[in-house]
């Protein structure tokens, strides 16, 4: 794995687990480095630094802030470390500040309630961080070397994720997707990514493919010079949920649990406790997309919920 690849000039990947982007801006012999995304855990942070240190030199750079896609673990892991280190801003939007503030809340909303102590460990809750600065889809932050950094809104895999969208001086744009697309591979293995709105999650990614950008750069996935085709793979495994869905409630009513069950069967998936946690929510998302379309509805019968398609 490389430690870190230029796509434009001052702007790099860091490849891993969960990409991260850095944007450098140099004066007067000092590069101000703003990441986007801290990786999934302290030692992920500390990993990253020292890429920045390889880099520029360890007295080289000063780190400005952390910019986080959304709140998820493995976005903003390294988040506590790189500020407890560096005094660097944590900037994210303001619904997804709440989650890296209450971290507990991710397992939560995943599990329903409280969460298993399998669900209360780093890889799901992050260690709690301070949020410096809210920002938005209607931000442009100019920097001193004529890179801008601005945010598209990319809510549907948690509640207000931003795509960061870095602009070189020469106006070339390199866009970090956070989870509002899977790299082809990721998507081809993970059928039934975590989601919490299924509308909004299609809707953002033809927000991307609106973007004119040299290069787009999935949170999980290889950089690409195009999204078209990527979104497009996207879409296809959504929309092969959703027929999943329909054609077994067609067939007969289903709880959540059943249809789980039997949707697990259908892809083939074996589930273990972290795939039928984050599955089903995802599943229940499904269900509350479908009956907002007005495809599928529900009868609550013998104290047991049902879903079937609507007639």
């Amino acid at each position: 794995m490389k430690d870190a690849q230029e796509l434009l000039p001052g702007i790099y990947i860091i490849p891993g687990a969960t990409n991260t982007g850095a944007v450098c801006v140099e004066s007067n012999g000092i590069r101000d480095v703003y990441l986007i995304d801290s990786g999934g855990s302290a030692e992920e942070g500390e990993r990253i630094y020292s890429v920045l240190c390889s880099l520029f030199g360890e007295r080289g750079f000063v780190l400005r802030a952390v910019i986080n896609t959304h709140s998820h673990a493995d976005h903003a892991g390294g988040n506590a470390y790189l500020r407890k280190k560096t005094g660097c801003g944590v900037w994210m939007s303001y619904r997804e500040k709440g989650g890296m503030e209450n971290t507990i809340m991710q397992s939560a909303v995943a599990w329903g309630g409280r969460p298993l102590p399998e669900f209360e460990t780093s890889f799901y809750v992050p260690a709690s961080c301070e949020t410096t600065r809210v920002v938005s889809g209607k931000d442009v932050i100019p920097l001193s070397d004529g890179k801008t950094i601005s945010f598209i809104p990319l809510p549907g895999h948690y509640f207000e994720m931003l795509g960061v969208i870095c602009t070189s001086a020469e106006g070339k744009k390199a866009v970090f997707t956070g989870d509002g697309v899977l790299g082809r591979k990721v998507i081809g293995k993970f059928s039934i990514p975590f989601m919490y709105d299924i509308g909004a999650f299609l809707d953002s990614l033809d927000a991307l493919c609106r973007i004119d950008a040299g290069w787009f750069i999935p949170s999980h996935g290889e950089a690409v010079p195009e999204i078209n085709e990527t979104a497009e793979m996207n879409k296809i495994a959504v929309l092969e949920t959703i027929t999943s869905i329909l054609s077994l409630l067609a067939e007969k009513p289903l709880s959540a649990e059943e249809l789980l069950t039997a949707v697990a069967d259908i892809n083939n998936i074996t589930l273990k406790l972290a795939q039928y946690v984050l599955i089903g929510s995802t599943l229940r998302s499904y269900l509350s997309y479908l009956y907002r379309t007005e495809r599928i509805t529900y009868t609550i019968i013998d104290n047991k919920m049902l879903w079937s398609v609507k007639k």
